[in-house]
């Protein structure tokens, strides 16, 4: 089976968040049986230089070049670039439009850029004549249109990965999109009124999936349908929740170079202690006591990912015995919040501003505890890597948090620690249970059960496999 992924992200070339890592190890568990392409931009500051081949494919397909209008004219000038990556055909999307960007968003005119991008991805669809065309969040959501009026259709999947974003602009922004080579009916992707890149998507393709069941079954309702509920029921006979695995190559304690101290899960006591240790001599702390829980964070500052709850928790727990290490960037008032917490309590709290994977991977090696603050929280990753790595997951509630972490006395064994989520009440009842834990042999069980969980893409992959032969079905 031939299948392109389009993608606004791919790990290690454009990563702002999870979609990146997720299919980077979806493709690469793909690539072992089937043959494996992926679209993509093509910008500046990327985090690896491609492996080229040399071979260029256009952006633009010869039945819809036979005008001069200035869309055409860009996607002319346009290409796209071959590379290789672990037995994936990577194609970069060459255009002026996104060869100048640092970064993939946070740009004007993204709704025209994306617009752009997402055609191509439809021509490079049609040119190398693949089995499935799989698109990714609103800024490939297009292509399934284009695809789905195409005289040659082929059979299409979209991957909700965050519903919050839909890519809704101003009709006066999107006359385009009615206009050659795209000559789309936009009315049936009108919401609020707007043109919604996200409702074409869930409208136009053969099969829908998002990244867990907790989360299809919340953005059913609202307000986790953020206003597209009503959609999403209208095809949920379509829609399916899968599971995100992890890369158990990329996040593996035996095998990462990127930490201080290998370790598995008959030596991470040792690993542990020595990753602490020497985490805390490289962000300037190692006055720190090893023999507290160390209590890590990784993520975007954005409202979904429930920071003000962490830090009312925290103001009110602050007997407690943990120290914090908190790496990322987004909302001002929250960074600032957090440069003065690692300011003037540098022996409790450190804050790192930005994002750095080797870093990332040396706090999931130190932890002792990994807390997951969200308000909704679509499938999640870093409560998987964290079973990897032996450290044990504090998470709210939510979406895939809820179907991958567990914590009740029926159980024979918890794989972390759970509370309600925007609850500081209820979060710091669980920081109260982290120390207890910490503080007790149940540890250990838990620990080396945790690192024995199989989180790999070998059973989500399948699944997948059924989604992509429903749509297969459908365009019989």
């Amino acid at each position: 089976m031939k299948i392109l992924h389009a993608s606004a992200e791919y790990f290690p070339y454009i990563k702002m968040g999870g979609l990146a890592d997720m299919l980077s190890s979806l493709t690469k568990e793909q690539a072992e049986t089937e043959e494996v392409y992926v679209a993509l931009p093509l910008i500046t500051l990327m985090g690896k230089e491609p492996k080229w081949t040399g071979k260029e494919f256009p952006a633009l397909l010869p039945a819809d070049s036979k005008t001069d209008s200035l869309v055409v004219s860009i996607l002319r000038n346009s290409r796209f670039l071959e590379a290789e990556e672990s037995g994936v055909k990577l194609y970069f999307f060459q255009s002026d439009l996104f060869q100048s960007l640092n970064s993939i968003y946070g740009h004007a005119e993204e709704h025209f850029r994306f617009a752009m991008f997402s055609y191509s991805c439809y021509a490079l669809s049609q040119i190398l004549k693949v089995d499935i065309f799989h698109a990714h969040d609103w800024h490939t959501a297009l292509s399934l249109a284009l695809q789905k009026d195409s005289a040659f259709p082929i059979p299409s999947v979209f991957t909700v990965h965050n519903l919050a974003y839909q890519g809704d602009h101003p009709y006066w922004m999107t006359g385009f999109l009615k206009e050659e080579p795209f000559r789309l009916i936009t009315s049936p992707f009108d919401h609020d009124g707007k043109c919604n890149y996200m409702k074409a998507g869930i409208l136009s393709a053969a099969q829908i999936t998002t990244v867990s069941p907790g989360y299809r079954v919340e953005t059913l309702s609202e307000p986790n349908g953020f206003g597209l509920s009503y959609c999403l029921n209208q095809r949920s006979s379509d829609y399916s929740g899968i599971l995100n695995g992890i890369d158990t190559e990329e996040w593996n304690p035996e095998k990462d170079k990127r930490i201080f101290k290998s370790y598995s899960r008959e030596n991470w006591k040792e690993g542990k202690l020595k990753n602490k240790e020497e985490l805390y001599k490289e962000i300037g702390r190692p006055f720190l006591p090893i023999d507290v829980p160390l209590i890590g964070l990784i993520g975007r500052l954005t409202f979904q990912k429930g920071f003000p709850t962490f830090l009312q928790a925290f103001l009110n727990r602050r007997h407690l015995p943990h120290r914090y290490v908190v790496l990322g960037s987004g909302d001002l008032e929250m960074e600032k919040t957090f440069f003065y917490l690692s300011d003037h309590f540098p022996g409790v709290f450190y804050f790192y501003r930005g994002y750095n994977e080797s870093l990332a991977h040396k706090i999931e090696a130190a932890s002792d505890f990994f807390l997951m603050p969200s308000l909704f929280e679509p499938c999640g990753l870093n409560q998987m890597y964290s079973h990897a790595y032996g450290t044990i997951p504090i998470v709210s509630r939510v979406g895939g948090l809820r179907d991958t972490v567990e914590e009740s006395i029926l159980l024979d064994f918890k794989t972390g620690i759970v509370f309600e989520p925007n609850d500081a009440s209820s979060l710091g009842y669980a920081l109260e249970r982290a120390k207890d834990l910490f503080e007790s042999t149940d540890r250990e069980t838990v620990v080396k059960n945790i690192m024995n969980l199989d989180w790999s893409w070998k059973k989500r992959k399948l699944e997948y496999d059924g989604v992509y032969q429903k749509a297969i079905d459908l365009n019989i």
